[in-house]
């Protein structure tokens, strides 16, 4: 898809989000208790925690402040037709050209627009029964990892605007619901990301303002009629603030217990994403379920043994499909074994001289770990499938940046 072409279904897909939002989340907890006899002891200890405490609706949870960050996002599901649609724009045009389409799903932010749509039907967020396609905008930076061009956005408006403020409300859903959305060093760099848009909004509240008891000095940026949103802006904004600290508590939590590895399940979804996004086998996400499967079934150390043979498998091909794909491309002649395409990897710049020391080295430890011993540990699955899933991380991000898609697969 051309650039053209993807700006002006952005365009039309944004304004059918503006009359008719589509997004939304939803409370599938019932449904993810259904996967207990799935689940690894880490995940069960966490969810019985969870759900020992009766947890309010999400009703209720919108009507308190500051939101209260659930320790337990994965039972929050996000949907949205219109997200799907940018999504879908966004994987059909060239890495290169992705900058330019973000600006311009951006310049939402940026500029006020009067004209929001008022919405009778109960939706969230809403504010004066006013709707805004903002907080699509939001949910498609911070899922395609363009989050700090969303808050670089937020420091560009003069004035605050009914739009900005339904955005901002959005943001206290997000974090209550889907923390894990953001990194823990993205957490704490918030209250600066935000901070001019504080500024801005807060200067709206009031026409003079001076220490108690002293004289009062007049606020030269103040417009009448403001302060409404304004004051929906700042309160949004530090309830954020204090969302955030409790988001990173639970990052804290989670480390020093060791209970699930919220990054490492984010990370999870990502490598899924890409594989699906770059055109890799469905056999691929097939074989990093089945290594899901047995290793959240049970502590049995020979399904152990088999989530690590899948393990394996997937990080061959991982390799073997992706320098079988660039070979056809450019008229290459590959082995399609795991050792000749790892090499074809370096030799093509997709892979350092260390990152093929090291994968090499991981694929050694997991064969030593599935094919020759007769069961496996649970301490040693563990660390080999997230080091295997933050390892596909950096190289389907690698491939995505250089906006490499596979076309011919490497028969089985």
């Amino acid at each position: 898809m051309e650039i053209i072409e993807a700006i002006n279904g952005a365009t039309q897909i944004l304004d059918e989000e503006r009359q008719r939002p589509t997004i939304s989340y939803q409370d599938i907890g019932n449904d993810w208790t259904l996967r207990i006899n799935e689940m690894t002891p880490e995940e069960i200890t966490a969810w019985k925690k969870i759900a020992s405490v009766p947890r309010k609706n999400l009703w209720a949870q919108r009507q308190e402040y500051p939101r209260l960050v659930t320790e337990t996002p994965q039972i929050y599901s996000f949907s949205g037709t219109n997200f799907d649609l940018l999504v879908a724009i966004y994987s059909q045009i060239n890495a290169g050209d992705r900058p330019y389409l973000v600006k311009h799903v951006l310049k939402r932010v940026e500029f006020n627009n009067p004209f929001l749509t008022k919405n009778r039907t109960y939706i969230f967020p809403t504010m004066d029964g006013h709707v805004s396609e903002l907080p699509l905008v939001a949910e498609f930076c911070i899922r395609t990892h363009n989050t700090e061009a969303l808050f670089e956005a937020t420091t560009k408006p003069k004035m605050p605007s009914l739009g900005l403020a339904i955005m901002m409300m959005h943001l206290e859903e997000i974090l209550g619901l889907n923390f894990n959305l953001f990194s823990n060093e993205q957490l704490a760099r918030m209250q600066k990301w935000l901070a001019a848009l504080r500024e801005t909004a807060d200067r709206q509240t009031y026409s003079a303002r001076g220490p108690r008891g002293g004289p009062m000095i007049e606020n030269p940026h103040y417009k009448h009629g403001n302060e409404r949103i304004a004051n929906q802006i700042v309160k949004s904004i530090d309830g954020i603030f204090i969302e955030c600290k409790q988001a990173r508590y639970w990052y804290l939590k989670g480390a020093l217990q060791q209970t699930i590895n919220l990054e490492v399940e984010s990370d999870k979804t990502k490598v899924e994403s890409f594989l699906v996004k770059l055109g890799f086998s469905e056999q691929m996400v097939k074989a990093l379920n089945a290594a899901e499967n047995d290793y959240r079934s049970t502590d049995d150390p020979f399904e152990l043994k088999s989530s690590l043979g899948h393990l394996r498998s997937f990080l061959e091909h991982l390799h073997r499909e992706t320098a079988s794909s660039v070979a056809a491309a450019v008229g290459d002649g590959v082995p399609d074994r795991w050792g000749n395409a790892t090499t074809y990897l370096h030799k093509m710049e997709l892979l350092t001289k260390q990152e093929e020391e090291f994968s090499t080295a991981l694929y050694t430890l997991m064969s030593d770990g599935s094919v020759h011993p007769l069961a496996a540990k649970r301490e040693h699955a563990r660390l080999l499938r997230n080091v295997v899933i933050e390892y596909g991380v950096m190289f389907l991000s690698v491939l995505d940046k250089k906006g490499i898609k596979l076309h011919s697969k490497p028969q089985p």
